[in-house]
């Protein structure tokens, strides 16, 4: 090779290397192609994010838009059955159905029962005076007391009210009841201690019939079973308790054929009575229903005045006054009832 072959050589060379050199870019330029390429990366990813954002907003709205179709639905069918069903059956759909959340109260209803049970024993008190000649001593103060035993009773009677609803599970109520109670005849051996007489005894039988007449407050609870209500409830009011055809026989000494309230055994007097109650109901259609119940009645005390003694063969006497402590009645009542 000549020299002026090698100068040209190497003069392409280094035309060559300008050349590459010129293309390469410079270290400012790569920085500012990669800041380039980082800033379209992240518009890329913030239009990702906001397309699936968007995206599900939109299947939310649609789930919303569905439900709420579904629900209104559901409501209207399920007014349609009640608005055609029965009181009853109406009353059970509403204990069944899952959207519907609210008790439903009967509102007014009116219902007949009966029953019977036990009445406990009383603390009784005979009062009075007998008017002796003064030869064998003037009158003669007595104050007789003693205790009845316990026996059976029954009853019969009916009562009207109202019930609403509270909340999901609660139906107060509000009503008025009256019963009779018979069956009830009360008998006791009474003692009257006096310096007079070794003994002076009496054996006192006291035929009572009650009329209680009592406003209740009764508390429905919705159950699992929409056809069966347990309940709970209590009372104040008044029982008219009435005697009649009273005896009260002296034992000791014996006076044979002497009842001493003989010129008026009927005697009548109110007191104060107030019971507890518990039971259930089981709804039967078209508003009927049947109910059982467990009842505390508590009678107040009473005092009777009964005539005196009025016989040719008795000395004379004061009208008589029989206390008796309040009595304790445990009962058991069955009835119908109908919603209106």
């Amino acid at each position: 090779m000549t020299a002026r072959t090698g100068l040209i050589v190497a003069a392409g060379v280094m035309a060559a290397g300008m050349a590459q050199a010129e293309t390469v870019p410079s270290n400012a330029e790569l920085f500012r192609m990669l800041k380039e390429q980082q800033q379209t990366i992240s518009e890329l990813r913030s239009e990702l994010k906001a397309a699936r954002q968007e995206r599900r907003a939109a299947i939310t709205r649609e789930t919303r838009e569905v439900t709420a179709v579904a629900r209104q639905a559901g409501r209207d069918a399920a007014k349609d059955a009640m608005a055609s069903a029965p009181p009853a059956q109406a009353y059970a759909m509403v204990g069944k159905g899952p959207a519907l959340s609210q008790a439903s109260g009967r509102g007014a209803y009116v219902g007949v029962f009966g029953g019977g049970g036990s009445r406990s024993g009383s603390d009784l008190s005979q009062l009075g005076t007998v008017f002796f000649i003064e030869a064998v001593g003037g009158p003669s103060a007595v104050n007789a007391n003693g205790r009845t035993g316990s026996g059976g009773v029954g009853f019969g009677g009916a009562h009207l009210g109202y019930e609403w609803a509270y909340g999901t599970h609660l139906m107060p109520a509000l009503e008025i009841e009256g019963f009779y109670i018979a069956g009830n005849d009360r008998r006791a051996t009474l003692d009257n201690p006096t310096i007079r007489l070794e003994e002076h005894r009496f054996d006192n039988t006291l035929p009572t019939r009650s009329t209680v007449l009592l406003a209740n407050m009764v508390l429905g609870f919705r159950s699992p079973y929409a056809n069966i209500t347990p309940y709970i409830g209590g009372g104040f009011g008044a029982a008219h308790v009435s005697i009649k055809g009273a005896t009260s026989s002296q034992l000791d000494p014996a006076e044979p054929g002497i009842n001493h309230f003989n010129s008026n055994p009927d005697a009548a007097v109110w007191t104060f009575a107030a019971q507890a109650k518990a039971g259930a109901r089981v709804a039967l259609g078209s508003g009927a229903y049947l109910f059982g119940e467990y009842r505390y009645l508590y009678i107040g005390d009473t005092s009777h005045v009964f005539g005196s003694t009025n016989y040719l063969t008795h000395a004379a006497t004061s009208p008589w006054t029989v206390n008796s402590g309040g009595t304790s009645h445990h009962l058991a009542a069955g009835g119908v009832g109908f919603n209106f």
